[in-house]
């Protein structure tokens, strides 16, 4: 999704008046660790000054206000539950900086090669730490948002859909010394990567006050979407758009041997001599730009592309399916699969 596209169903007046909302629960704390946060959002220079904006994916809280709307929910009854979601998913691209070594992100220095490591994960930490109050700003809401119990089932979803992306972050990290890694292991950790957009729908249904069977099926649909994202982040960093080239975040996934379901493809499908190269590659403690080049020509002999742009497919149909399940008026339906398919990529 394009880092300044606006969801179908959301409106520029809504976009604003989330990034205002974001903003305003960053700009609350005085304390300079708050201005490297709002440094990392793109608010704000290394000296904390403001700057003009640099205009960030915010699909996840985006997608929060979306569902609610679907629903017929007020926008403003779900804008805590958006900030989370987005400050849950700020804190893992913190981490994963430090993690890959990414001295760049959305063309600007990340906060660990400003800040240092220890810094970068002290306000990774922060981040997360935050994502769980806004969820405790529900309190303050009048209505259904504010039920104890709707309050408490969103912080729960919120921990659970945290460990998933950490287990699924772990399964990655393993993977990385291991040659041979199959499709379906691929497409599991996809999921649970996926864990976050399913988290985004739930949040949405839970601020609609919808119930289980609709918080399940809206589980179910993000989750899908966030996988079909997931395995197209790896496609765009082995074949980056047209007339561009890899950046510092695409080069750090590739280079750490990240796995994607092509490469799981190739070794699958592969002669013997492709898997023992590809095998012979990823055995080596990093991989330089020569060995991205030969990967991708190993996987366009086994065609492993178009399989995986295939799986992707399928993830989009099975967020659709979910969406089917649901009593949502078809317009907004069609707009919430709309929505899919830019996220997805």
């Amino acid at each position: 999704m394009s880092s300044t596209g606006i969801l179908p169903g959301l409106t520029s007046s809504d976009a604003d008046q989330f990034e205002a909302a974001l903003k305003k629960f960053v700009d609350s704390r005085e304390l300079p660790l708050y201005k490297m946060m709002a440094y990392h959002l793109g608010w704000v220079d290394q000296n904390g000054e403001p700057e003009p904006v640099v205009m960030q994916d915010r699909s996840h809280g985006h997608l929060v206000l979306s569902i609610a709307n679907a629903l017929g929910a007020d926008i403003e009854a779900a804008m805590p539950y958006a900030v989370a979601v987005e400050m849950l998913y700020n804190f893992l691209l913190v981490h994963e900086d430090v993690q890959n070594a990414n001295t760049e992100r959305n063309n600007r220095p990340t906060i660990w090669w400003s800040w240092g490591p220890a810094q970068a994960i002290n306000a990774g930490d922060g981040i997360h730490a935050m994502a769980r109050i806004s969820i405790f700003e529900q309190r303050n809401a009048s209505g259904p948002a504010s039920d104890p119990r709707n309050i408490s089932l969103a912080l729960e979803s919120l921990d659970t859909a945290t460990l998933e992306v950490c287990e699924g972050e772990y399964l990655d990290i393993s993977y990385q010394e291991r040659a041979a890694v199959s499709v379906e292991e691929i497409v599991s950790v996809a999921r649970k990567h996926g864990a976050l957009f399913g988290l985004s729908a739930k949040l949405g249904g839970i601020a609609a006050t919808a119930n289980d069977d609709v918080l399940d099926a809206l589980y179910k649909f993000g989750t899908a979407v966030g996988a079909a994202q997931n395995l197209n982040i790896d496609l765009k960093a082995l074949w980056p758009d047209e007339g561009a080239e890899r950046n510092e975040v695409q080069r750090g996934r590739l280079q750490s041997k990240k796995k994607s379901i092509a490469t799981a493809h190739a070794i699958e499908n592969g002669t013997p001599t492709t898997r023992r190269r590809l095998g012979e590659i990823f055995m080596k403690r990093v991989l330089d730009p020569s060995d991205l080049d030969e990967v991708t020509g190993i996987l366009a002999e086994t065609d492993s592309k178009s399989f995986a742009e295939g799986r992707v497919k399928e993830l989009i149909g099975e967020a659709t399916e979910a969406l089917n399940s649901m009593k949502i008026p078809a317009p907004q339906k069609e707009s919430l699969i709309e929505s899919s398919k830019l996220i997805a990529g």
